[in-house]
């Protein structure tokens, strides 16, 4: 996944996660409506208005930060109490939201126990009130159900973030491991021809000014290691940087899955050519970029076509299709140029049965197609 999926999934996910909570406190009309029907007194207007002003960003501070909560809970509770009391009866409602607060913010036996809490207070707020009316049964019944819900509900948003954040856990780790492998293949592959160097450098500057033609030879044999050495990193850093087709597959999955779009993948088990699965992992990670940016797909296929002479990777989805971002951004334009560098192809555009398809072919083999 790169960093601009993983913004672009972060910012899709805030939003998610702001939009319920407001979703919710649309539902505060129900009581305020009954409210305003129950004939209520001047100073009951004002008492209901400056309750509801503070309960919404105390609901929302509870749920949507990560802040200690105790005294935000404590304040929606004093306004639900102060409104059912004092006000209507039917604002015995906003323990339901309190308990669904406490339910997800909390976690274990806590979470559990503050909303058997708030389910007693809220009975004991609607028993002051009219203990054997519809409404104490059904709100406190309300309360009750809401909060156990949210209970189940708030484990498994817990779940997740922890799986989240053992999954950025173990990419940090990964990360580290290959830096870790680079620094031990470059020690291995300089180690021996540096230490020669040396050698060979000092054994000439002794045989300097007496024996010029044997310090010559050591010097262009110093020459010589010094290019083979160079050569060798470069091998090395190239290997390295380049990216794979099973891991940008892997990374693709989950990045697509993330953004809620189905993948499958086929014809993925052969090997290639180096080169070859080079330019396909590079379409892989552009691929799986446009469908979460620009496509609005709910399903997308990559399909792997090996061949004697040519290689084939088709990646198609089933969004809204072609757009000008996605089909001249600069992400196709350096694939395109990566694939015409070992002499391949690339079509990108509206597939026939609509959507966005992008075809990479290139020559299966480079040691073939360089002769």
């Amino acid at each position: 996944m790169t960093y601009d999926n993983c913004e672009s999934h972060s910012k899709r996910g805030r939003t998610w996660r702001w939009a319920a909570p407001v979703f919710g406190l649309l539902w505060l009309w129900a009581p305020t409506v009954d409210f305003a029907l129950s004939s209520p007194s001047g100073w009951q207007i004002v008492l209901v208005a400056a309750g509801l002003a503070a309960f919404a960003p105390l609901f929302l501070l509870v749920v949507m930060t990560r802040r200690a909560i105790p005294w935000p809970l404590l304040g929606m509770l004093v306004v639900s109490v102060a409104l059912t009391l004092a006000a209507d009866d039917g604002f015995g409602w906003l323990f339901v939201w309190a308990a669904s607060a406490a339910a997800v913010r909390l976690s274990g036996l806590a979470s559990a126990t503050a909303v058997a809490a708030i389910t007693a207070l809220a009975a004991g707020a609607l028993a002051l009130t009219d203990p054997e009316s519809a409404l104490f049964w059904g709100t406190t019944t309300a309360v009750a159900a809401t909060g156990a819900l949210w209970l189940l509900i708030g484990g498994l948003l817990r779940a997740n973030e922890a799986l989240r954040d053992a999954r950025a856990e173990l990419a940090e780790l990964a990360v580290g491991e290959e830096r870790l492998r680079f620094s031990r293949d470059l020690h291995d592959l300089l180690g021996h021809d540096l230490s020669l160097i040396a050698l060979k450098a000092e054994l000439a500057s002794k045989l300097l000014p007496a024996r010029v033609e044997q310090a010559a030879t050591e010097v262009g044999e110093i020459r010589d290691l010094t290019r083979s050495a160079l050569q060798q990193v470069r091998e090395s850093v190239g290997g390295y940087r380049r990216p794979t087709l099973p891991s940008e597959l892997a990374g693709a999955r989950v990045a697509l899955e993330a953004a809620g779009i189905e993948l499958e993948v086929q014809g993925a088990g052969e090997a290639l050519d180096p080169d070859v699965e080079s330019v396909l992992a590079w379409a892989v990670r552009e691929g799986a970029t446009n469908a979460i940016r620009h496509s609005g797909a709910r399903r997308a296929e990559i399909t792997v076509r090996p061949g004697p002479v040519t290689t084939e990777l088709e990646i198609a989805d089933d969004g809204r299709g072609a757009l000008g971002s996605a089909v001249s951004g600069h992400g196709l334009t350096g694939l395109r140029e990566r694939a015409q560098a070992i002499g391949g192809t690339i079509e990108a555009g509206t597939g026939p049965g609509g959507g966005f398809r992008v075809t990479v072919r290139v020559p299966a083999d480079q040691g073939i197609a360089a002769t």
